[in-house]
């Protein structure tokens, strides 16, 4: 993406229909920092993005010249972390489908309203640079109810926070003593090498809430971190419930909440970003491994586990392996 300060975003918008290209172009006004150039024409589309510079591209998909799709692969080819997003008044799902399969990250029907507009922009933009920082400055801290959790429901963006310069911790909230098994502590201990994190385990504080709440709000004050992974507020496990309630409660000064997937997450959860973790899926589910390797009973736990479940997420994000996440307030905030 472009760095120009104040920050700004170059949007290449192809629609063929005045009227709906009038109404988009609107909503873009009450975008702060949104410069939109708008083609009519498929063809003069592809010639834009070989030649300038693009932060996002909103697509139709039946247009003169190019249609949509053929725009979206060959933006993909060029661009491959480009934002794009496709805006269509065809509602077969199969549409929908091979806009994804094309490398669309998402599809709205039309008639678009700005409300569900505007906050879908935000949203894939925000999704590109909280996951996608190069700061080395960042630490993403990651909370689990369970031993094993963090590296289940976001052990591949872990990893790439850490390709990207991120410090990376997890720290296990366990509120009974013998939820965590001397088998299950060395398949974290091992675990978290290979994700190759840091793994912040008091034995002396399992069970212990206040001891618990203690420990988070020093670390907290320590790292400063800048993202934080619990899991999804509506989990039906107790523990896990109040690994993320805890976690809700002392992040009220962090930037970035968002709440991971476990094997009891409730049918509330919503998530709303999906980052791809095909490259990290391998490593993922050798870290996962080490749960079976010591003899833990964990089945929450099973490599092929996750596999499945980023496949099912996939649908969100062209079909790939993904993980999925929504976004979480914090209690006070």
């Amino acid at each position: 993406m472009t760095t120009d300060t104040p920050q700004s975003f170059r949007v290449l918008y192809v629609e063929d229909a005045f009227d709906q290209a009038l109404l988009v172009k609107a909503f873009f006004q009450a975008l702060p920092g949104f410069t939109v150039v708008h083609v009519q024409d498929g063809d003069q589309a592809i010639a834009k993005i070989e030649n300038e510079p693009w932060d996002f591209l909103v697509t139709d998909l039946n247009l003169p010249g190019a249609d949509g799709f053929t725009i979206i692969r060959h933006t993909r080819s060029l661009l491959p972390k480009l934002p794009i997003l496709v805006t269509t008044g065809y509602t077969q799902a199969h549409y929908e489908e091979q806009a994804l399969r094309a490398g669309a990250d998402q599809v709205m029907i039309k008639p678009l309203t700005q409300n569900d507009f505007v906050s879908r922009i935000w949203a894939m933009l925000e999704q590109e640079e909280v996951f996608e920082s190069t700061d080395e400055s960042k630490v993403v801290l990651a909370l689990e109810g369970r031993l094993g959790d963090a590296e289940m429901g976001c052990g591949g963006s872990m990893m790439r926070a850490i390709e990207n310069g991120a410090r990376v911790v997890i720290v296990p909230i366990i509120m009974q003593a013998d939820d965590a098994s001397q088998a299950e502590l060395k398949a974290a201990s091992l675990s978290s090498e290979t994700l190759g994190v840091e793994l912040r385990v008091d034995r002396t504080q399992f069970g212990d809430l206040a001891g618990q709440k203690d420990l988070l709000e020093r670390t907290l004050n320590e790292l400063r971190p800048s993202t934080l992974y619990l899991p999804a507020p509506d989990d039906r496990d107790p523990s896990r419930r109040e690994a993320s309630q805890l976690g809700r409660a002392a992040a009220v000064e962090v930037e970035n909440v968002f709440g991971y997937e476990t094997a009891t997450t409730g049918l509330d959860f919503t998530p709303s970003h999906f980052i791809d973790v095909r490259a990290q899926m391998v490593m993922k589910m050798e870290a996962l491994a080490a749960y079976q390797s010591v003899g833990s009973a964990r089945v929450d736990l099973r490599p092929r586990m996750a596999q499945a479940y980023a496949r099912y997420w996939g649908r969100f994000r062209d079909f790939n392996e993904v993980e999925a996440f929504e976004r979480v307030e914090s209690e006070l905030g």
